[in-house]
């Protein structure tokens, strides 16, 4: 879906048409997306809170047609100075007004459980979609990532499904609130004779068609002034969502920009961000306020216009005063019904500027998966035989096409160990990667079993805030692990101090120390007892002697693990039964034993 504005010198209205064209498509983009709520596994508990929500809205138009019948009753009453009438008129308010308010909290509760349900569930297909298939990690490099994709799911899907409820709900009601009071307005104004004789013309129902005009007229000229206003709202939301990652990543990377002084340069950035959100900010009060001109004058206007088109025949004694009041309220209720575009214009262009997000960032997801094969060649992973761990012909590229390692080939049998040696940080991390199936640029092969439970330990661990039990036990099927396996775990790797701590819920990555966190990772990959262990530079925040009596108990724990290890750390290079060694000065790839450099029969295989 393009946005892109007409060309210059297109005829008078183009631009409007193609602003109203895209808004039509965003909007029927998003209804496509996101109407799986009504049609899946879900569809039952969508209908019943659609449903119960039109009902309301039904019953809600009809007590406020009681509301103008009363109006009629009481004035009626006042003008005859009949006291019984009036009486028993304000005897009925009370009940009247208990009736909206009861109507008026079923509205809100069944709204607002329908923008919960929905909400949660179209940001659950947008996570499953960006996580399924690495999405988050592959749509960067591939230049279809739109901005601020987390963002998208987080705010825009909460502003691009709540207000959509509210539009559907006002429709709705305008619509039966015209068909209603329209009735009236033509029951009860009748029709206006102008001028007598045979020069006299008759206007039929001209209280109708006066509530029309006026409605089509401001409505036209609300969308001709506003027509920009939905790009100025995407515009300055995708500011917002610049200015808050900014901000995150002043927070995110703390030590590092405090280690290199600069928070300067940062601050400045931030400066620069924020003056650019400002401007567009600033764009759209300047086309708020031009649209204020309009609703504030309407506002003014509208319950002035019924009277004066009424009064004529109140002094001629053709309408009563309960009359005047009567259709003076239902002509204000048709405008308001009318306008219900006037009213929620800006409403309106917020929610397009969020639907438009929300689509880019699914389209962009559609788009990955069309990409031609060549375009997303990556390592493949397939299924070995024997347990062992075969990697053939291993071309590693960087996001940007960039060669970082290979061809490589090389295996590796139960209770093996391999180091990565001389491959470099980059190269090993993405070679670690890899054979987890987590390397989308490059290409070559992977084989082991695909059954076999892989378990990593990195430099810098990232978990999830969780209970440190739940961040014990790791990811994938639940470990069957009770408190007493834990604590010995934490024992064994020197975090005996955290036994106690297994129910506390935390950010674990800001609770504990590096070395901490490394040894967290060792107690998991125990737990784990997976069949394929990689570790990459999983040690350097401990000295030698520890890091030694770490790796040597994992080694003792899992005897017939494969593990494949990276890292500054000696002990990592000489716990290791081969090394490999990209051998830059050598024709072929060599895996060095602990007996020396062993030629394989195969370019790069041990």
């Amino acid at each position: 879906m393009s946005d892109a504005p007409p060309a210059p010198g297109s005829p008078p209205g183009t631009e409007a048409r193609h602003l109203l064209s895209a808004d039509l498509d965003a909007a029927r983009s998003f209804m496509g997306l996101s109407r799986g709520w009504w049609s899946g596994s879900t569809a039952r508990q969508a209908w019943f809170w659609t449903l119960a929500l039109a009902s309301m809205i039904l019953i809600n138009v009809g007590v406020n047609v009681m509301m103008n019948g009363w109006h009629g009753w009481f004035f009626n009453a006042l003008e005859r100075k009949d006291a019984a009438a009036a009486s028993m008129a304000m005897a009925a308010f009370p009940l009247i007004v208990v009736a909206a308010a009861a109507v008026g909290v079923m509205i809100l509760k069944t709204r607002e459980t329908l923008q919960v349900h929905w909400r949660k569930w179209l940001s659950a297909k947008l996570i499953d979609l960006w996580v399924d298939k690495r999405r988050f990690q592959r749509l960067g490099p591939s230049g279809l990532e739109p901005a601020n994709p987390e963002y998208r799911i987080a705010d825009d899907v909460r502003w691009a499904t709540e207000p959509l409820v509210d539009f559907a709900i006002g429709l709705l009601a305008a619509i039966i609130t015209v068909v209603t009071f329209v009735g009236i307005l033509w029951g009860i104004g009748g029709s206006l004779t102008l001028g007598s004789g045979d020069g006299a013309v008759t206007i039929p129902a001209y209280l109708v068609l006066a509530a029309i005009l006026y409605g089509i007229a401001v409505s036209a000229l609300m969308l001709l002034v506003g027509r920009r206003l939905p790009q100025h709202y995407a515009r300055r939301n995708e500011s917002e969502a610049k200015f808050r990652f900014s901000l995150m990543r002043l927070r995110d990377s703390a030590d590092a920009i405090a280690i290199g002084n600069g928070q300067f340069s940062e601050r400045k950035a931030i400066g620069q961000t924020y003056d650019t959100l400002a401007a567009r900010w600033l764009a759209v009060i300047a086309e708020r306020a031009k649209l204020t001109w309009i609703t504030n004058g309407s506002s003014a206007l509208v319950p002035v216009v019924p009277l004066l088109l009424a009064a004529p025949k109140y002094l001629s004694g053709e309408m009563t005063l309960g009359s005047v009041v009567q259709v003076a309220a239902a002509f204000v209720q048709v405008q308001i019904a009318f306008n219900w575009i006037l009213e929620n214009f800006m409403r309106i262009a917020e929610w397009l500027a969020s639907a438009r997000r929300v689509n880019d960032l699914a389209e962009a997801i559609d788009h990955l998966e069309a990409l031609p094969e060549e375009s997303r060649a990556s390592p493949r992973t397939i299924a070995g035989a024997g347990g062992a761990l075969v990697v053939h012909d291993l071309v590693l590229k960087d996001r940007d096409g960039r060669t970082l390692a290979g061809p490589l080939t090389f295996d590796l049998k139960p209770g093996e160990s391999l180091y990565l040696g001389s491959l470099g940080a980059e190269a090993a991390s993405a070679l670690l990667r890899a054979l987890a199936d987590q390397w989308s640029w490059g290409s070559g092969i992977v084989a082991r079993d695909p059954e076999a439970r892989i378990g990593a330990a990195a430099q810098r661990m990232r978990w999830a805030e969780a209970r440190l039990g739940e961040v014990l036990a790791g990811p994938g099927p639940e470990l069957r692990l009770d408190a007493d396996q834990m604590r010995a775990v934490l024992s064994r790797v020197g975090l005996g101090h955290l036994s106690e701590r297994l129910g506390e819920t935390a950010n674990w990555d800001n609770v504990l120390s590096e070395g901490e966190r490394q040894r967290l990772a060792f107690a998991r990959l125990h737990l784990a007892a997976p069949e394929i262990v990689l570790i990459d530079d999983a040690l350097h925040a401990l000295d030698e002697a520890d890091a030694a009596v770490l790796f040597a108990d994992l080694r003792a724990s899992l005897p017939a693990a494969m593990l494949v290890t990276a890292g500054g750390s000696a002990v990592l290079e000489t716990s290791a039964s081969r090394t490999l060694d990209t051998g830059k000065a050598l024709p072929q790839r060599v895996v060095r034993s602990s007996a020396g450099p062993v030629r394989s029969r195969k370019a790069g295989t041990g």
